[in-house]
């Protein structure tokens, strides 16, 4: 049998891992495993032993959970939330709660907008929706901030609470000119290939957001009963019946 961790060592490096946590947390960046090593220098069984006393530690003692980033690029890694959003909310200074409330915007737009056949919006149409409410990405807003753009195409991104992916589009147009030997007008059709980006929730924003309270919202601010929205108030059902 191995012999068990040296308890002074596994200490430490549980107390380096949660320094290191809690400090990389406020950010809302994803925290990669291989970053954590190199900080604490250590790797193997104690490392994974560590890393599972930290995450027993955090939801225990902070609130916070610590759960794997699924099909992550660049290595494993791991994005930490509180278990009560609500009472996260009185943390946040007047920034962060300007970015919370347009997040919470666009991921009630997106989910309301979207279906299992169509699970991204373009980014024309999301900025279409966004001017209707007077909110552009290149004009400096008075509550939103100066640069929209980087906090929707950027930032929200990279904290996972939107997935911003190209998309490759197929446009048919008609070209007309004449043809210098019969001086006639010529028109033809012809296939053009264009990309655009298109937005859809990111893994972040599934853990933190209850889309059951994105309905309600949305209804009430529409003035109708959620269940007039069938298809969402559906979906939403059904995820608390999975969810039991």
């Amino acid at each position: 049998m191995d012999a068990p961790f040296n308890a002074d060592e596994m200490k430490t490096s549980v107390n380096s891992i949660i320094t290191y946590v809690l400090n990389g947390a406020s950010t809302k960046l994803p925290i990669k495993e291989r970053d954590i090593m190199q900080t604490i220098d250590k790797k193997g069984k104690l490392f994974t032993a560590a890393l599972q006393t930290v995450k027993e530690i955090l939801k225990e003692t902070y609130g916070i959970l610590m759960v794997a980033v699924p099909e992550s690029k660049g290595g494993k890694c791991y994005i930490c939330f509180s278990e009560d959003c609500g009472k996260s909310l009185i943390m946040l200074d007047e920034k962060q709660k300007s970015q919370l409330t347009l997040l919470f915007i666009i991921l009630s737009f997106i989910f309301m907008r979207t279906t299992t056949s169509i699970p991204s919006i373009s980014e024309a149409h999301l900025q279409n929706f966004l001017k209707a409410l007077h909110i552009d990405f290149d004009v400096p807003h008075e509550y939103f901030g100066s640069n929209i753009r980087k906090l929707i195409t950027d930032t929200f991104v990279k904290q996972l609470y939107l997935k911003r992916e190209k998309s490759n589009s197929d446009l048919e147009t008609e070209i007309k000119y004449i043809n210098r030997r019969s001086r006639k007008l010529v028109l033809f059709k012809k296939q053009l290939l264009f990309f655009r980006f298109c937005y859809s929730w990111g893994y972040r924003a599934h853990q933190e957001f209850d889309k059951k309270c994105l309905l309600l919202a949305t209804a009430q601010v529409m003035k109708k009963p959620a269940k007039t929205f069938r298809t969402k108030y559906i979906e939403v059902c059904k995820d608390e019946e999975d969810a039991c």
